[in-house]
């Protein structure tokens, strides 16, 4: 195979061909039901096997923002898209965060919202829930 050949707009990779890879999901960081072909990546690396790729949900937490917010709970002082997680998770139904949070558009346009350890600990907030 020649070095950068376009297939079908998929520039391959000399190495891994399509490079496929199954996401994950970015909300519960479980395999998404769909397949990633990746191409050519910097390098000709092979695609990561178990990595976010972006922030669409999957199936199961597109159900899930239906019904709710889902809450994932974080070390304090994180921030930012991908704050460390530390195990808490948890979908409220919008009217139900709403009364706990205030000031809360941006997490219930989103359906997620990223809460500090101390903050769910006083809110009390269940640690282990299982999610399926």
């Amino acid at each position: 195979m020649k070095k950068g050949v376009m297939t079908m707009g998929i520039l391959l990779s000399t190495k891994h061909g399509v490079n496929p890879a199954i996401p994950i999901c970015y909300f519960c960081g479980n395999e998404k039901n769909e397949i990633i072909l990746a191409g050519r990546l910097s390098n000709d690396a092979e695609a990561p096997k178990n990595a976010v790729w972006d922030f669409a949900p999957c199936d199961e937490c597109k159900k899930l923002m239906e019904q709710g917010i889902i809450l994932i709970s974080v070390k304090d002082g994180q921030s930012g898209d991908n704050p460390y997680r530390t195990g808490g998770w948890i979908v409220l139904k919008e009217d139900q965060f709403k009364r706990i949070f205030k000031n809360s558009d941006e997490a219930v346009k989103k359906r997620c919202a990223f809460i500090e350890d101390s903050a769910w600990d006083t809110i009390g907030l269940p640690r282990m829930v299982p999610v399926r």
